[in-house]
């Protein structure tokens, strides 16, 4: 009666801590693309894609080495915490010009420095972006360009793919 009670513990043990470590994973998939689905909509208010993600997430097809990896996830992990804070500042100042221009008491001269400020911003995001990019030139080889811009064109995204010949 004792082993059948043990067995018992034990499966519902194990599929209680299988279960909690499932739920843990989902939570951090979950959480990395609630992540992504926020730089998408920041997305908007750039001027360069956000090609990060692209690549990290379609590594395997694009070909990418461990090293590789490591490289561009070694970037991601430095610089987007601050991207994604500079991102969410220029959406609020841009909601704030907005109001400020509705109002009367707001002057010209303040409306144009708050969008200095807000260029100020974008120029940071652009020089990340910028970083990146070049990150991922020093990176790639010829066999990961085609597989980046065969998911570019998987992905049904309208950038033109480069020439690629030396």
């Amino acid at each position: 009666m004792n082993k059948i009670l043990l067995r018992i513990l034990f499966i519902v043990t194990s599929s209680t801590f299988f279960s909690a470590h499932a739920q843990l994973k989902s939570n951090e998939e979950i959480k990395q693309e609630k992540i992504e689905q926020q730089i998408k909509k920041l997305d908007k208010i750039n001027y360069l894609p956000s090609i990060l993600p692209v690549i990290i997430n379609n590594k395997d097809v694009i070909e990418l080495n461990d090293k590789q990896v490591d490289a561009l996830l070694t970037w991601r992990h430095k610089n987007r915490d601050d991207v994604i804070a500079t991102m969410n500042e220029i959406k609020n100042k841009r909601i704030l010009i907005k109001e400020a221009a509705l109002s009367p008491k707001v002057t010209s001269a303040r409306i144009q420095q708050m969008q200095t400020e807000i260029f100020r911003l974008q120029r940071k995001v652009l020089n990340h972006k910028l970083s990146c990019r070049e990150l991922v030139i020093k990176t790639f080889n010829r066999n990961n360009w085609e597989g980046f811009f065969f998911v570019l064109a998987e992905n049904e995204s309208s950038i033109n793919i480069p020439d690629l010949s030396d």
